[in-house]
């Protein structure tokens, strides 16, 4: 019985493969009477003849699909699978489960080299060719190590690829006021919960502010700055 479908084409006694596996087909009428010609990637070559043209429609219907369905998902998912290069590589099956079995943490590589953003983006798009729905159940990611497992966590969680800023005193300080030099000895200063409130300083001869206040809490902020 023959079956054509937008994965296998078969018709017994000439041919029964997957569309995978021909490269093209073509029909030919000879005396007539239609042949159709079926190249495989092999090098062989299948010829049907006398099919009748319901079917021999159907047989070229299911092959342009085949070939719309390879477009439109062109061999993506091995490009984004191909991390072998960097020491570690990803399932094609098993979801979340096999993805944390694959690799772990490994404190020894906390030190190893960025991986390259282009890879990192890939790595990101797995999450949907795996079926990932959730990665937030993975292990998480150290914050303080580079190795694999890390990097390719924190892509897949959406986190950025980049080792946690250190937070330096100065951005630990309160700052009660935003001070700008605008001129020589000229100073512009504005409180930052409220842009209404500013005063310009002046530090020349004579020191004074435009708040009219002597020795002002102005005068000392720029003064300490």
């Amino acid at each position: 019985m023959e079956k054509i479908t937008t994965k296998i084409l078969h018709i017994p006694p000439f041919i029964s493969t997957a569309w995978k596996n021909i490269e093209t087909i073509e029909l030919k009428n000879i005396d007539t009477n239609p042949l159709l010609t079926i190249h495989l990637k092999n090098g062989s070559r299948i010829e049907v003849p006398n099919l009748p043209q319901e079917r021999i429609h159907a047989i070229f219907d299911a092959h342009e699909k085949f070939l719309e369905q390879e477009i439109s998902q062109p061999k993506e998912k091995q490009a984004l699978l191909d991390t072998t290069n960097f020491g570690f590589s990803l399932p094609m099956g098993g979801g979340l489960e096999t993805l944390g079995a694959t690799f772990q943490h490994n404190p020894a590589q906390a030190n190893a080299p960025e991986i390259p953003k282009e890879i990192v983006s890939k790595i990101a798009a797995i999450s949907k060719v795996l079926g990932l729905e959730n990665p937030e159940l993975l292990p998480k990611p150290q914050p303080s190590c580079n190795c694999m497992y890390c990097q390719v966590a924190r892509a897949l969680l959406g986190e950025d690829n980049a080792l946690e800023e250190t937070i330096t005193d100065e951005d630990l300080r309160f700052r009660s006021w935003d001070i700008e030099q605008t001129g020589p000895n000229l100073y512009h200063i504005k409180n930052p919960l409220d842009d209404k409130e500013h005063y310009n300083v002046y530090l020349g001869d004579p020191v004074g502010c435009t708040c009219g206040e002597k020795n002002c809490e102005h005068i000392k902020a720029v003064l300490n700055s």
